[in-house]
């Protein structure tokens, strides 16, 4: 049984999207419950937009940091390198579409997201 000390710091960890050793040995390479939704909201173009290419494409960003960190520690994960790639194919083709439809959008999506310097 874990104390509740633990188990608040555990807690707090994952709210913050922090990603935990805890969470690269059970193989949590996931978002966390409420990171999601703070990205939505940072990229949502209006109260109810979930699905916007600024939204996904961010999603996809977040979700590319947190395996970045995990190929620091575990470089023959090939298997999660090959997802990786996939994530990587996705945004690409998103980007390509988000700059045909709308140049400005695009511009401050790269900017906000840092992707190109």
């Amino acid at each position: 049984m874990e104390s509740s000390s633990a188990a608040s710091v555990r807690e707090s960890k994952k709210t913050t999207g922090v990603l935990t050793a805890e969470d690269v040995a059970t193989g949590s390479l996931n978002l966390s419950a409420k990171e999601p939704s703070e990205v939505v909201k940072q990229f949502q173009r209006n109260s109810q937009d979930v699905g916007s290419p600024e939204v996904q494409i961010a999603l996809l960003t977040r979700r590319l940091e947190i395996l970045t960190k995990h190929f620091g520690s575990n470089p023959k994960d090939h298997h999660s390198r090959k997802g990786m790639m996939d994530i990587i194919s996705r945004r690409k083709r998103m980007l390509h579409y988000l700059r045909h439809e709308d140049v400005a959008r695009y511009r401050s999506t790269i900017s906000a997201l840092g992707l190109r310097k």
